[in-house]
């Protein structure tokens, strides 16, 4: 079951991203001020999660009517609004999840979704912008994913600690290389072979991160 999770950090072309991903959502979920651009987009979300601190209560009433369920929480709180909608994705069955609007705003916001989601690795986040397409991979269960789209960009960031990692299919191969978060030997590598990069994670957690696969969605195993 695939959970789209919208946040408020829109930009130019996410109301267009955010129609084409509703398609192939299973669960909607507004995330405080991604209510707005639920409404911009003609997207009616099955829920609506968050504090409302970024949201109309002209919106909030206009969702309510249209029948989506409401989970307003205290402003005064120890999680995100991402981090609660995560929560009610988890309790509605959902095995992935897509988050859109939450990687372009505020520096500080992006780094606290990206925190959430590392967190949230089993169910095997995809992140997508108008910009951006991106992957969490945790290396618990031995994560690998293909992509494909020869000449791309693609960056491995380690998340939360250092990361065993192999790439195959792009420039600058990795073989069971040890990478840190301080370290930046992931960043900007380029897809070289026809079939694609092949990145596999082995221990801890990374994103892996592209603004230019474009030939075809990427092809994810365990």
């Amino acid at each position: 079951m695939i959970a789209l999770l919208v946040c408020a950090a829109a930009v130019e072309g996410s109301a267009e991203l955010l129609g084409r991903l509703s398609v192939d959502a299973d669960l909607v979920i507004a995330v405080d001020g991604g209510g707005e651009l639920c409404r911009d987009a003609d997207v009616v979300p099955d829920m609506l999660v968050g504090d409302f601190d970024s949201i109309s209560s002209e919106v909030v009433d206009e969702l309510a009517r249209a029948g989506v369920r409401i989970h307003q929480f205290p402003a005064e709180k120890d999680e995100t609004d991402l981090e609660l909608a995560l929560a009610e994705a988890r309790r509605a069955g959902a095995d992935r999840v897509v988050v859109t609007a939450a990687f372009s705003g505020r520096l500080d916001h992006t780094l606290g979704a990206l925190a959430a989601l590392t967190s949230a690795a089993d169910l095997r986040p995809r992140l997508a912008e108008p910009d951006m397409s991106g992957w969490i991979l945790a290396g618990e269960s031995r994560r690998e994913i293909t992509l494909t789209g020869r000449d791309a960009t693609v960056s491995i960031v380690p998340l939360g600690g250092t990361a065993t990692v192999s790439a195959s299919g792009v420039r600058w191969p990795l073989q069971l290389a040890d990478m840190s978060p301080q370290s930046t030997l992931g960043i900007s590598n380029r897809i070289t072979a026809p079939e694609g990069a092949r990145i596999t994670v082995y221990a801890g957690t990374i994103a892996v991160i592209s603004a230019s696969v474009a030939t075809r969605p990427a092809r994810e195993t365990l």
